[in-house]
Order: structure tokens, then C-alpha cells, then sequence
């Protein structure tokens, strides 16, 4: 999901809009109450569409501003910081399965955890977690109590690397990622560390851009896999939901793969869209980038369509010298890919080779669902790794688990997904 926020409220961060064509959400602006309304949305909107006012700039290539570095980062609960995992959780990629650090196969089943894309940028807030729990290990035993093994930690690459006027950048919020992870794992979970939120040039990343910029996604990843480079309980996950809109290149897939000359971007605010070329960065640099750095980690690579098109994938799959690449989905009802027909003939093949992971899923949260239970049967008759969205007590029709950060689930899409984790074995 993308995350473009609205309205104005205080503490604990916006959640956008989506529909089922993944095409509406609420942009930054001002933040939400603490688990208050609209949730983190699909990605683009609709051309032409904007909600509440953002900061959009015009951009040409090269680096943003760099301002102070805002806001204090938590300490650390846990153990563990720049990298490091003492708690044992190691997870690599073996032939079309992922394994453990004894070589046992293992299936990954868990959740995603926002606010970590869009407090640091809105600037409204010094918190890098605006407002959620998100150091402490409690909130991630809570996760662990429903049987889950991974989280999903979405990140700004404005934020890391402290550009383009974010509130809070740099080293707080690194800080803050590395007590983030810290906790997780010491409560027994893998970690995924996702590039959700980016933009070209001087815009400050307050949007879901249609692929990674050449401008800054590289720096985000030679930066983020260095840190992590030592801590095998971590995946990376090179961009949230990948689209094809606004490029040059009529061979999409080859644009995905080896990167893009783009006509617009998006700001989050207003105007939405500003009309000016970009370069996009390709899913092989971005590889070639992680491994340049020594990382050996799993990374976890989208296809197009917001992450439901994998289509393309098998035939412009990158290649990575570690052979731990892993095939991402986001997979939410009434998108295209969204029915066994679909799954059979383009997953099929992709599963054959490699792991398939999906990083979202969701649902209605009142009961009774109708997409999930599905969903999640094919899912683990098909040795699917999976995560639903989201494990944060936000007010919102679809798409949310819980209504507290002790995990009390709601009727709908927590009850079901807390049920069929519970129906499984722990594993890691």
C-alpha cells in the first residue's frame, strides 16, 4: 500500500484510501488521530486526482536538499542495532523454497506494520513512529502470539538518508528502524525492510511513485544493506508496488528491469502529478546495488500493476550472483490478479522456480469476509509465503487487523487471518 495521508489531526500518522482497482488515496498533508480513519491506500490515484494539500516541487535529476536531522529515535528495547541479530533468526533462499538457518524449509506468515514510511516526512511530528509503539517488544510478542513469524517494516528513502526537508532523517531515523528491527526480532520474527516511499530530485517522498528514481534509491539501498549486511533474519524488499504509468519505454517489463525515462511523478499534495522527466532505476541495478555492498540477504522483488502483475516476471527476471531472489505479490480482492485462474497460470510457472511471497493481502473488517479464507487455503495448498495489511488499530472499512496494539482482532479480516495462522505450526 501507499500510505499518501490527509486530513489534519495529531499523533499516530495517516492511512490513504484504496479501492479495489488500487487507484485512490488520501495524500500528505497534515496527519490523523491515533489510529483514526483511512487507511494506507494502493498507489496511484487517478489521473488528476489530489486530496489534501502536500508539498509538491518541481524536479529536474540530482539529490535534494538536506536539512537537520529532526526528532529523537527511541533506544532500543531488544538487542541487536546497526545490523547485527542476536537472536539467532537467519532465512535464505534454497532452490524454489526459503529455509532456516539449518536448512529446514520454512514458510513465512505475518503481518505488516505502517507508519514508519510517512511520520518521518510530514512533518508534523518529531516521533519517527508518530505515536505507535513500534521500539517495544510487547507490540511484536502480540504479533508473535498469533502465530506470526515475519513483519514487514515499510521505509521512506527521503527519511534514511535525510533529504528534501523531512522532519525526521538520518541518523534518528536509522536509529529508530535499527530499535524497530531490534524488537522484532527478540520476539521471535524475521523482518522484512521495504522501500515503500520514494521521489526524484528536490520532491520529498510523500507519495507511491511508480518505480524507484535513479536519484536517490540506490544511495537508500548501498546505505540500508550495509547496515543490515550482518543480520540474516532480514529480507529486503527493493520497491513496495511497482506501475506502469508515465513511461517511455513501450516494453514495460524491460523498463521494470533496466529502468525508465518517466514524464510525471507524484508529490502527495497539490498539484498531484507534476509534469517533468525523471529517471527511473531498474530492479537488476538495484540488485547489482545490494550485493555490491557484500549483502547476502534474501531480496524480495514486485512485479508491475501495484504489485499484482507478475506476468512479465519469469521472462525478465533479474539475475542476482547469490541466488536469493524471491517473487513478491501484493494480492487484495477485486484486483485483476485476485482468482485461482490467475494464480495457477502466472504463479504456477514462477513458483516452479522460485519462492513466492506475498507481502499484502486484506479484507473487509467486519465479518463475514468473502476474499481472505480463499485466499489464504490456496496460499498454503501452494506453499505461498504471506503477510496481510495491516497490523495497526486504524479506523478503516478494509484492509486492517486489529483494533489495539495488544492484537485484539476485528470481526472481519483479523478473526480470519488470526484463526488461520493459529491453525499452523510456529515456525522459525
Amino acid at each position: 500500500m501507499s500510505n499518501d495521508q490527509g486530513d489534519a489531526g495529531s499523533s499516530e500518522g495517516l492511512q490513504p484510501e484504496r479501492t479495489s482497482g488500487r487507484v485512490r488515496h488520501h495524500d500528505a498533508g497534515a496527519p490523523k488521530d491515533a489510529g483514526a480513519t483511512t487507511r494506507d491506500a494502493g498507489s496511484a490515484t487517478e489521473a488528476g486526482d489530489s486530496e489534501d494539500a502536500g508539498t509538491g516541487t518541481e524536479t529536474g535529476s540530482g539529490g535534494g536538499s538536506t536539512p537537520d536531522a529532526g526528532g529523537g529515535s527511541p533506544a532500543p528495547e531488544a538487542g541487536g542495532g546497526g545490523g547485527g541479530n542476536a537472536s539467532g533468526l537467519a532465512i535464505h533462499v534454497s532452490g524454489n523454497h526459503l529455509v532456516d538457518g539449518a536448512g529446514n524449509p520454512i514458510t513465512l506468515r505475518g503481518v505488516d506494520v505502517s507508519n514508519t514510511e510517512f511520520t518521518c516526512a510530514q512533518n508534523w511530528t518529531t516521533d519517527p513512529y508518530g505515536g505507535a509503539p513500534l521500539s517495544s517488544v510487547a507490540t511484536f510478542q502480540a504479533i508473535r502470539g498469533w502465530n506470526a513469524n515475519i513483519m514487514r517494516l515499510p521505509l521512506n528513502e527521503d527519511c534514511w538518508l535525510n533529504i528534501n526537508g523531512v522532519e525526521v532523517g538520518g541518523s534518528a531515523y536509522q536509529s529508530a528502524i535499527q530499535a524497530e528491527v531490534a524488537a522484532a526480532h527478540a520476539a521471535g520474527l524475521f523482518v522484512i525492510l521495504d522501500l515503500h516511499w520514494t521521489a526524484p530530485g528536490t520532491q520529498r517522498a510523500l507519495s507511491q511513485n511508480p518505480e524507484p528514481d535513479l536519484d536517490h534509491s540506490p544511495a537508500f539501498w548501498t546505505s540500508l544493506a550495509t547496515m543490515f549486511a550482518n543480520d540474516p533474519g532480514v529480507i529486503f524488499d527493493l520497491f513496495n508496488e511497482p506501475y506502469e504509468w508515465w513511461g517511455t519505454d513501450p516494453d514495460v517489463w524491460n523498463a521494470w528491469l533496466n529502468g525508465d525515462t518517466k514524464t510525471q511523478y507524484v508529490t502527495g499534495g497539490s498539484p498531484y502529478q507534476v509534469t517533468a522527466n525523471w529517471q527511473s532505476v531498474g530492479m537488476q541495478q538495484l540488485v547489482n546495488t545490494v550485493r555490491a555492498t557484500g549483502a547476502k540477504q534474501p531480496i524480495l522483488i514486485n512485479g508491475i500493476g501495484w504489485a499484482n502483475d507478475a506476468s512479465g516476471w519469469l521472462a525478465h527476471a533479474p539475475v542476482d550472483p547469490a541466488n536469493q531472489l524471491v517473487v513478491g505479490a501484493h494480492i487484495y480482492p477485486g484486483q485483476p490478479c485476485a482468482d485461482t485462474t490467475c494464480w495457477d497460470s502466472v504463479f504456477g510457472p514462477i513458483a516452479a522456480q522460485y519462492p513466492v511471497l506475498v507481502g499484502e493481502t486484506g479484507d473487509d473488517v467486519t465479518a463475514p469476509v468473502t476474499f481472505l479464507p480463499g485466499f489464504l487455503s490456496y496460499a498454503d495448498a501452494h506453499g505461498w509465503n504471506y503477510l496481510a495489511w495491516t497490523w495497526n488499530p486504524w479506523q478503516d472499512p478494509s484492509d486492517v487487523l486489529v483494533t489495539d496494539w495488544n492484537g485484539t482482532p476485528n470481526a472481519g479480516e483479523g478473526a480470519t487471518y488470526k484463526a488461520t495462522l493459529l491453525s499452523h505450526a510456529y515456525e522459525n
